[in-house]
């Protein structure tokens, strides 16, 4: 839900510790990193989408158990994610795809700045908004229809969660993480758009 956080390797921590969440995390990033490989194959974007993805994958299993997105993994990912793309449009000699990812990644930054403003930070945190500027450069990279799919997406699914944890818990259900959502969306419209 928000940014900060303990620092180096103390903030990774809760993507391998105990056990049983080494284990989450490793099969959550094969199956990510796979589903990537074989979206894009051997294309010059390929490695952008597998630095982010793998960033977005471990920010969401952190932001699972713990509510939290740690900057000191989140931040570094937009300068490379950006670098990475850059690489890529001039292999393939296309400036479109990386101005609108970068319109895209301002985009839904932008847009859930001001939902997280709106909501006083109790639903919406900061981290949430770093980690959907992320999944608007990826999907503005991919085009702008999967940028509006991408975000409905992750708030209908979100939705859902909600609705079914509500009525297990029969009334009112705690703030849930929303970068396992965030992601979750936008990789499934990623991987199904050609």
């Amino acid at each position: 839900m928000s940014a900060g956080g303990p620092t180096g390797r103390d903030c990774l921590a809760p993507a391998y510790r105990p056990s049983r969440w080494r284990v989450a995390t490793a099969v959550s990033l094969a199956v990510v990193e796979g589903g990537l490989c074989w979206r894009f194959g051997w294309t010059a974007s390929l490695a952008a989408y597998l630095v982010l993805g793998a960033v977005l994958t471990v920010a969401a299993v952190i932001d699972a158990r713990t509510s939290r997105v740690p900057n000191v993994l989140v931040l570094p990912a937009y300068p490379i994610g950006v670098s990475l793309l850059g690489v890529a449009a001039g292999v393939e000699g296309q400036w479109w795809p990386l101005a609108r990812a970068l319109l895209a990644m301002a985009g839904v930054a932008g847009f859930y700045l001001a939902l997280a403003l709106v909501a006083g930070g109790r639903q919406m945190g900061l981290g949430d908004v770093t980690v959907g500027g992320l999944t608007g450069l990826l999907l503005g990279w991919v085009g702008w229809p999967a940028v509006e799919a991408g975000v409905l997406l992750s708030w209908a699914i979100a939705l859902v969660a909600v609705v079914v944890l509500r009525n297990r818990a029969r009334g009112r259900v705690a703030a849930l993480p929303a970068v396992p959502f965030l992601w979750i969306g936008a990789l499934v419209v990623i991987l199904a758009t050609r």
